[in-house]
């Protein structure tokens, strides 16, 4: 810190800082004189809530986060400080103590002048009151104008050990992506390191690597001057900014410029994405350090999966108490068509959960080429997997996931099968899904890869009544009519072995411990176990006990599961319910007492065969109506849709199809449970449609 503690270079900093830009040279170096410069690490505490007045601090590169402090110890975050901007003044002001604690999220360096000489500055230079006065002014009166809001950056750090994964090629897709799925300003920042000044080809995957046009600037040229360093960013022609800058490892200093230099963009951009070369030195480090998100790249080989544990041991060694799972993440990239490893034996050899994979990318999927004077890259098109899955990415880090919820109802639940339909077709993103009962079943269908043409299918198995009985297996009537080994069989013809990993999007499964009375949300594990125990429907399909819990159908206390997305933070929710309000229900009598006198009219000539069949069905109706099954279940549906209600004021778009007539067992009823589905879905298109936007 010495060069920064001489009178003239506190002058030339001091220049860049805006509450001091407009003093005259005699000014600035009065309060150079009386300025110190101070370094803080990672996580260090600059400023803590309740301390008394000391100082006014400016923050000369870096960035803090302003927080209070609840009752409960639970955090508030208040606003995030960028460079330039100064703190402590109103306790200087007032006299009283500090409201906020800051804390530094990179390493910073923070002018500090003691409260002593900050008021002899004031006395000397009153202009400088004035200015501090216009600046409180501002900030008090955007806080009463528009509601409070936090500028928030995102410095994300994309790094593989191995050549040739793949990772420049996710880093510019990723970049890609926030920009247009959040709608805010990206900067995509390649690191050369060593004395190249132009990007090389990789080895493998180079037709969808960024090939820049032009050399990489020495980051020694630039770092320190802020306009030097945005005069050499391209963010003429493309959505997203481009800077390709060189470092050479060897050079002194150069490792705390890293930090310097990549905060100082968080002033400017709300992500700034950064490539970094494959080979590990102190530089890549501390970029990773730095950062708030990093995402390690690596391939399903041992030995490629082992440099990347190593990379992971580093950052746990040097973070320590600071190092979060959620903020260091692991992907693998797939080179070949298929995966040859589990996520379990990856994980083991990693000792370390993998976020997700990269789809291997096919050449005739390379159809978006991006151009311009500094990068030239051919990107997948929007529908390959590849693109959905960074895609998906995207929308996670930019915090505008799509949450589907799909609630149960029985046979009703097929209506959730058109509602999917019309989703596919329009093109609306589904990031995360949620089911309970039969909407955890047809999530599960959808996740594991069925589309809905598929989906489809699989509901038709069903369209002859008497197919049915494939689901029956009755039992001695211990805890319900039905054991449900049958259900589990049909479910494992068509989910066979698949877990909640390498799903298409993450699911969630909502299911109820009868025994302790509390939910549970199932989100690992075996798809076709986390079904079926969604769908034990209390006195129909027998519960299963396991580990002391005795677990029954999600939707019998949770129908419609909002809460779950809520609780993840997803802020964009489309709930479907498919249970029938009073009113449906009082309609759907009417509607069956209108059929039934329809068939009074039916004489046994012309038409004996329909006859003899519509009395067969009063025979039966008679025989088995009321049941223990459907008296169970109407009674569960009623108090579903009460619950439901309250559920879906969490939900930004409800989409309720008209069931109205169709009985909760009436699994044939295919073709007008698709329609009613479709039908409801495309009403609340447009809503739909805006809220994916937004």
């Amino acid at each position: 810190m010495a060069p920064f503690n001489q009178i003239a270079n506190k002058y030339q900093v001091l220049k860049q800082i805006p509450i001091f830009s407009k003093l005259n040279w005699f000014e600035l170096h009065s309060v150079a004189s009386k300025a110190n410069f101070i370094e803080f690490k990672k996580g260090d505490i600059v400023c803590l809530e309740g301390a008394p007045p000391d100082a006014l601090y400016c923050v000369v590169s870096g960035r803090l986060h302003a927080y209070k402090t609840r009752p409960n110890g639970d955090r508030e975050s208040v606003e995030l400080i960028l460079r330039g901007m100064h703190f402590g003044i109103i306790s200087l002001l007032t006299g009283e103590q500090h409201s906020l604690t800051f804390q530094a999220i990179n390493d910073c360096i923070i002018l500090k002048i003691n409260k002593d000489d900050f008021m002899a500055i004031l006395k000397a230079i009153p202009r400088l009151g004035i200015e501090f006065s216009r600046s409180l002014s501002r900030r008090i009166r955007s806080q009463v104008i528009r509601p409070k809001s936090i500028f928030e950056s995102t410095i994300i750090s994309i790094y593989s050990a191995v050549k040739g994964s793949g990772s420049s090629t996710f880093a510019v897709n990723l970049a890609f992506s926030l920009a247009r799925e959040t709608k805010r300003k990206v900067i995509y920042i390649n690191i050369l390191s060593g004395a190249n000044s132009v990007s090389t080809e990789p080895t493998k995957s180079y037709e969808t690597s960024p090939r820049w046009k032009k050399p990489a600037v020495a980051l020694k040229d630039i770092i320190g001057d802020h306009e030097k360093i945005a005069h050499n960013i391209h963010a003429a022609d493309l959505p997203v900014a481009l800077l390709s800058v060189s470092v050479n490892p060897q050079e002194q200093g150069v490792v705390r410029q890293i930090s310097q230099f990549i905060s100082s963009l968080a002033n400017d951009f709300h992500y700034v994405v950064v490539d970094l070369p494959n080979d590990m030195d102190d530089v890549v480090l501390e970029t990773l350090i730095q950062s708030d998100l990093v995402l390690l790249v690596s391939v399903d080989q041992k030995e490629d999966l082992l440099l990347a544990g190593h990379v992971l041991e580093r950052l746990k060694e040097v973070l320590k108490g600071h190092f979060d799972k959620d903020k260091v993440q692991v992907i693998l990239s797939c080179l070949r068509p298929k995966c040859y490893l589990s996520f379990e034996e990856v994980n083991k050899i990693l000792n370390y959960q993998v976020t997700g994979v990269l789809p291997f990318i096919d050449p005739s999927e390379l159809k978006q080429p991006v151009v311009s004077d500094y990068l030239t890259v051919l990107m997948p098109n929007a529908h390959s997997e590849y693109a959905k899955t960074v895609t998906h990415l995207a929308r996670k880090i930019g915090g505008v996931l799509v949450g589907l919820v799909l609630g149960g109802g029985a046979a009703l639940g097929v209506a959730h099968v058109g509602v999917i339909r019309v989703l596919e077709k329009e093109g609306i993103p589904v990031d995360v899904v949620v089911g309970s009962s039969m909407g955890a079943l047809i999530g599960a269908l959808w996740a594991s890869g069925k589309n809905a043409d598929q989906l489809e299918l699989v509901a038709r198995e069903f369209e002859k009544k008497k197919s049915l009985s494939k689901l029956m297996d009755p039992g001695f009537p211990k805890s319900a009519l039905m054991k449900g080994n049958a259900i589990e069989r049909w479910l494992r013809k068509h989910m066979g072995t698949k877990t909640f990993h390498g799903n298409r999007f993450p699911l969630k499964v909502v299911a109820y411990d009868l025994l302790q009375r509390e939910e549970i949300v199932i989100s690992q594990g075996s798809l076709v176990d986390a079904v079926r125990k969604s769908i034990a429907i209390p006195g129909v399909i027998a519960p299963i006990l396991e580990d002391h819990k005795l677990i029954i159908d999600g939707g019998v206390l949770n129908p419609l599961p909002t809460n779950v997305l809520a609780g993840l933070g997803i802020k964009k929710i489309i709930a479907v319910n498919v249970l029938q309000s009073p009113a449906d229900a009082v309609r759907g009598y009417a509607i069956e007492q209108a059929q039934e006198a329809e068939n009074s009219k039916v004489r046994f000539l012309p038409d004996p065969g329909k006859y003899l069949g519509i009395h067969a069905q009063r025979m039966l109706r008679k025989l088995f109506w009321p049941n223990i099954s459907d008296i169970i279940v109407r009674s569960l549906q009623a108090t579903e849709y009460v619950i439901s209600q309250q559920s879906a004021t969490q939900a930004d778009i409800m989409i309720h199809p008209d069931l109205a007539g169709i009985n909760w067992f009436e699994l044939y009823q295919v073709n007008r449970l698709l329609r009613c589905g479709e039908e409801a879905t495309y009403k609340l298109l447009p809503e739909i449609k805006k809220l994916v936007q937004e």
